[in-house]
This record gives C-alpha cells, sequence and structure tokens, in this order.
C-alpha cells in the first residue's frame, strides 16, 4: 500500500501545498546560501579580509546543497500528493 493510499482524502491537498511550500523555501535559500557561499569563498565580499575562513565558506556551501536537496524532495512530494 502506498504512502498517497494511506493519507486521508481530505489531507492530500493540504500535504501537496506544504510539500509545495517546502520546494519554495528550500531552493530559495540554497541559492541564496550556495551564491554567498561562492562569494566568501572567493572573496568577493566587503567583509575584512581573512575574517572568514574557507572551511567557513564550503560549510555555508554545503548547507545550501542540503537546502537545494530539500527542495528538491518538496516538488517530489508536490508531484506524489497532487496527482
Amino acid at each position: 500500500m502506498a504512502i498517497r493510499e494511506q493519507v486521508p482524502k481530505p489531507l492530500r491537498g493540504p500535504a501537496g501545498f506544504t510539500s509545495l511550500a517546502v520546494m519554495l523555501l528550500g531552493i530559495v535559500v540554497g541559492y541564496i546560501l550556495i551564491t554567498t557561499g561562492v562569494t566568501l569563498f572567493f572573496d568577493l565580499h566587503p567583509i575584512e579580509q581573512g575574517a572568514i575562513s574557507n572551511t567557513e565558506a564550503l560549510s555555508v556551501t554545503a548547507v545550501g546543497i542540503v537546502s537545494l536537496v530539500v527542495g528538491y524532495l518538496g516538488w517530489k512530494g508536490f508531484t506524489y500528493f497532487a496527482y
């Protein structure tokens, strides 16, 4: 039995819209974090030189990638519950 069949019909719509919200939030936050991480890594920021290490910049980028993956899973959840 699929998960979609275990979720009651009245809750499938809200589950789909919640997944859509997770997708949008994950993509927006992921894009911002990846852009910020790359900017920090290549020292293209107005912050004092040496204030942020490359390890910290790569960790910001990694969190952004994880956020994009969560956004993708939100999209998959939306398509699963919407149809």
